[in-house]
């Protein structure tokens, strides 16, 4: 009996796990996060975007910030190349003092930790820095910066932070660190940095444990507490890193970030709502921008001179293009009253009356007959029932004999 009631229900659980074709475990999958995001993922659900062009608001110059490099000496022996924790021994010239290093940290240049990432011991690379990837973090940002070093890997050391060698609490408090030192970078202004900050905590979230115990109905409580505080750990590291987007115009890609916070994390999170509705405005989706930015003042009252401002935005913007649309509605409708047409001014055509016998039936006939007859002769409510009676009993058993002909 128990397994006769429980198949319906493992039935359409395997359904639904065909369909979306998860992770085992995984009960849930991330609205926006792309098809193989996480270990085992197979979802298909990832929302498919068009590519649109960006307007962006700085103006950010890829030959001020950039990294240019070129081998000066490959190895050929195998090797594993450096990562995240690693600790690495290097020259930056030829001849030069042997350096250490731990990457991921704060003393390496940029452009160095950049290129380090794919040389093998042994290698020797020319690297050059301009902008934001010429200097570490401790260093001082000037306006014009460009260093170039003759970069020699020596050695490699220390445990790889990998995101698949680290337990959920590790990973929470890896990215973290991360996203402190991103707020750092953006309080220097330097944006770039502080995004690639965002960037690489958000990417150690997005590995998820298996919550289901191969049972239906039996989920691991340890599990799903664990991917909730991932989620949360998330959530602070997705807006940063949209407000960043927004600061360079890329309105689509930071819509994506703060709807991947409102979808899978928190439906009703004020910054997410109050963001995705600016990117709205300059997306031109103004009746979503419109629904954002009020729900989040309903939300919180604290912002809602702020949001009232960028709603003004967007009721200047939809005059703007109705203003432009207008000359064109105005020529269409003028076209369609000079033509004219002959409908509009001919009155309707009279309507053929019914035939009598829609109008008046035998049965309908016999009835007010009846009824007349019954007024004229003052009859009683006793027999004034019987007659009807009769007359329905008439046209009964002539249908009646109608039937079995």
């Amino acid at each position: 009996k128990y397994l006769e009631e429980s198949k319906p229900k493992v039935e359409k659980q395997q359904a639904v796990a065909e369909e979306m074709q998860l992770a085992p475990g995984i009960k849930k999958a991330p609205v926006y996060m792309p098809p193989g995001a996480y270990p085992g993922d197979r979802t298909k659900i990832g929302k498919e975007y068009k590519e649109e062009p960006t307007v962006r608001n700085l103006k950010l110059d890829e030959n001020e910030h950039c990294i240019k490099s070129s081998y000066v000496k490959q190895t050929d022996t195998y090797g594993s190349r450096p990562n995240e924790g690693n600790t690495i021994t290097y020259r930056t010239a030829e001849g030069g003092r042997v350096s250490e290093a731990e990457m991921g940290g704060a003393s390496l240049p940029w452009a160095l930790e950049a290129t380090v990432k794919k040389m093998k011991v042994g290698d020797i690379m020319d690297v050059t820095g301009r902008g934001e990837y010429a200097v570490a973090d401790d260093e001082e940002l000037k306006p014009g910066m460009e260093h170039s070093w003759r970069f020699e890997l020596v050695a490699v050391g220390g445990r790889s932070l990998d995101k698949f060698s680290l337990d959920a609490d590790e990973r929470i408090e890896r990215a973290n660190d991360l996203r402190l030192r991103g707020n750092e970078m953006f309080k220097k202004n330097r944006l770039l940095r502080a995004m690639d900050y965002y960037e690489r905590g958000s990417n150690l979230m997005d590995v998820l444990e298996a919550e289901e115990l191969g049972m239906p109905g039996h989920t691991d409580k340890k599990a799903a507490a664990r991917n909730q505080r991932i989620w949360k750990c998330q959530q602070p590291l997705s807006l940063n890193w949209a407000l960043i987007l927004m600061k360079f115009g890329r309105w689509v890609e930071a819509e994506r970030k703060c709807t991947e916070v409102l979808m899978d994390i928190e439906k009703e999170c004020v910054k997410a709502l109050f963001r995705r509705g600016q990117c709205n405005i300059h997306l031109g989706n103004h009746e979503q921008a419109r629904s954002d930015l009020r729900r989040a003042a309903e939300l919180d009252t604290s912002i809602a001179k702020e949001a009232e401002r960028e709603l003004d935005k967007v009721e200047a913007m939809q005059r703007e293009i109705d203003g432009q649309e207008m000359p064109e509605a105005k020529r269409v409708v003028g076209e369609f009253l000079k033509e004219g047409d002959q409908r509009s001014v001919r009155p309707p055509p009279k309507e053929a009356p019914p035939p009598a016998s829609l109008v008046q039936g035998p049965l309908i006939g016999a009835l007010r007959s009846q009824e007349a007859a019954a007024k004229a002769n003052d009859l009683d409510e006793a027999a004034w029932c019987r007659q009807r009676e009769a007359i329905y009993n008439q046209f009964l058993i002539r249908n009646d004999a109608g039937d079995e002909q």
